[in-house]
C-alpha cells in the first residue's frame, strides 16, 4: 500500500456552530487518550509516528492561523 493512501484522510467541515462543541469534546477525549498512551510508554512503528507528527503539525498550523485571525477578540484574555 502506498504511503499516500495510508495517510489519506477526508476533509471534515463543520457548518453548524452547535457542532463545534461536540467536535471540541471529541478532540479533548482523543487528546487525553493519546497522552495516556504516550505516558504509559506505548510503542509506535515509523508510519504511526509520522502519521501522528503530521497531524499534530496540521493542528498546530490551524491553531496559529486561528489565533492570528481572532487576536483582536482575544485581547485581555489570560492564556494558559
Amino acid at each position: 500500500m502506498a504511503i499516500e493512501t495510508l495517510f489519506a484522510q477526508p476533509d471534515y467541515e463543520v457548518n453548524d456552530p452547535k457542532d463545534n462543541t461536540q467536535s471540541l469534546r471529541d478532540f479533548g477525549k482523543h487528546a487525553v487518550a493519546l497522552r495516556n498512551i504516550l505516558y504509559q510508554g506505548g510503542s509506535f512503528n515509523e508510519a504511526e509516528v509520522l502519521f501522528m507528527e503530521n497531524h499534530l503539525q496540521v493542528l498546530e498550523m490551524a491553531h496559529l492561523w486561528w489565533k492570528r485571525k481572532h487576536s483582536h477578540a482575544m485581547k485581555g484574555m489570560v492564556m494558559r
